[in-house]
């Protein structure tokens, strides 16, 4: 089953945020640094395992161990001891996982969006095509509901030059991504038909 990538991504942009606001206590040197910085990364870890993002749930963990080791005086590189300059080590490794969780979830960011815009691409002559074949009517004043949406998928399944390039794309994305991209590119198809002249 293919993941809802657009509902995927408002989570992603969530943690981003999130992140970003910690970064601010670290900037501020605020003392609640510690305490955000672990409610944070227990929300992306739960995060990325409810999405089913395992590499990052494991990388986010593995980020995660090293702020509990340096809470612990002990330095998550050499697992040494450090009896002095301990809130030093804390906040260098507190921006260490900083940098590298706002890397990561970059990362999946640019992933999922980018498996969005090439089916973008892949979808727009299909639209062009349906507009031609009479499948969508045109100019489109008002946006098309789901159930529309899904009458218009369904007739492009059915149509014999559509047919085979559209099961091609469902096996790429998920269904529930291809009619929130099949929206937008119809409003924009309609907002480039210029209205038929009055009688």
């Amino acid at each position: 089953m293919q993941a809802f990538l657009h509902q995927r991504l408002q989570v992603l942009a969530g943690l981003q945020a999130a992140s970003s606001a910690v970064l601010v206590k670290y900037n501020r040197l605020d003392l609640d640094l510690a305490h955000a910085l672990s409610a944070f990364l227990d929300e992306a870890v739960s995060s990325c395992r409810m999405l089913g993002l395992s590499g990052a749930e494991n990388r986010l963990l593995a980020l995660q161990a090293q702020t509990v080791s340096a809470a612990q005086g002990i330095h998550p590189d050499t697992l040494e001891r450090v009896s002095s300059h301990r809130r030093e080590l804390q906040r260098a490794v507190a921006l260490r996982v900083l940098q590298l969780s706002a890397e990561q979830l970059r990362a999946d960011i640019e992933r999922d969006q980018g498996v969005l815009d090439q089916a973008r691409a892949q979808l727009r002559p299909m639209v062009l095509v349906a507009v031609q074949e009479g499948l969508v009517s045109m100019p489109q004043r008002d946006p098309l509901s789901m159930a529309e949406l899904d009458a218009l998928w369904r007739a492009m399944l059915a149509h014999p030059e559509l047919q085979l390039s559209v099961r091609q794309l469902a096996m790429q994305a998920s269904v529930h991504d291809l009619l929130l991209l099949l929206a937008g590119l119809v409003e924009a198809a309609g907002a480039n038909v210029p209205p038929r002249p009055a009688r």
